[in-house]
């Protein structure tokens, strides 16, 4: 298994295990976590291996997804980014925190470490999100970030991150952590 690890103060961001896969399986059927994007979706075994291989070990190049892990070792959510296009450098944004870890600043920080990392080690230029119009949480969160909004439907709210804009507002920030 690949031991990439990124430490911040309060999160770890790691790779998955296949065995941590269960964690993964529970956060994305839980009602409450998943409210806003949309519902559960229900991983099905015979899916966990395939989805393994493209999103975590060997990867296929395009999506890079870690665990979120607590002080106390425990997962608390995903962050991950995926459908990387080598050409324009781009790619999407996805974090979830379990419903009842939310509140304890876990997604910042998370957040800022996954988008150091694809943008000043993965080499991206921009990081985008489509988010459900009705998740006015995760689009108020984003913007805080520093995201911009870019467009928007009655179903999605697309928002954009430019590798310059998070160096210029986080870089000393997460070189610090």
């Amino acid at each position: 298994m690949n031991q990439f690890a990124i430490k911040g103060k309060k999160v770890l961001l790691r790779k998955p295990s296949f065995d941590e896969l269960d964690y993964v399986k529970w956060l994305w059927a839980d009602e409450e976590t998943m409210k806003a994007t949309g519902g559960p979706i229900l991983l099905k075994e015979e899916e966990k291996k395939r989805w393994y291989e493209i999103m975590v070990s060997p990867s296929n190049g395009k999506h890079f997804y870690c665990l979120i892990f607590n002080e106390e070792n425990k997962p608390v959510g995903e962050v991950s980014f995926h459908q990387y296009d080598k050409i324009a450098r781009t790619a999407e944004f996805n974090i979830k925190i379990a419903y009842d870890q939310r509140g304890k600043g876990y997604a910042s920080e998370a957040a800022k470490l996954m988008l150091d990392y694809y943008f000043n080690v993965w080499n991206g230029e921009i990081m985008r999100d489509s988010i459900a119009a009705s998740n006015t949480l995760g689009q108020k969160a984003l913007l805080h970030l520093g995201f911009e909004k870019v467009h928007s439907t009655e179903e999605i709210c697309l928002v954009a991150l430019t590798k310059e804009k998070f160096n210029r507002t986080y870089k000393q920030e997460v070189d610090n952590v």
